[in-house]
């Protein structure tokens, strides 16, 4: 290496611009990386918050059909019931 070659990198490194300038470069580069880790996850917690409201509402639903099936099956045994006290 000459001298020549050592002093333009030593003032290269020692430059508070081109300092600046890559640590602002790589800021951006991490801001962009974290931009999309943040977009990956809010798609996750969207999806996730879909598959519990459906859940939910399967629960829901399960519940009334069966809560409207047990009702039935109640009616008719009570219908069922007054007819075969009358029968001696």
């Amino acid at each position: 290496m000459s001298t020549n070659d050592a002093v333009t990198k030593n003032t290269s490194e020692n430059n508070p611009e081109e300092l600046s300038r890559l640590l602002e470069l790589e800021l951006i580069q991490k801001r962009a990386a974290r931009q999309q880790a943040n977009a990956r996850h809010k798609k996750i917690r969207s999806a996730s918050l879909l598959f519990l409201v459906v859940i939910l509402f399967a629960g829901v639903a399960a519940f009334f059909f069966a809560f409207m099936r047990a009702n039935e099956e109640r009616q008719q045994r009570l219908t069922e019931t007054p007819s075969a006290a009358h029968r001696p």
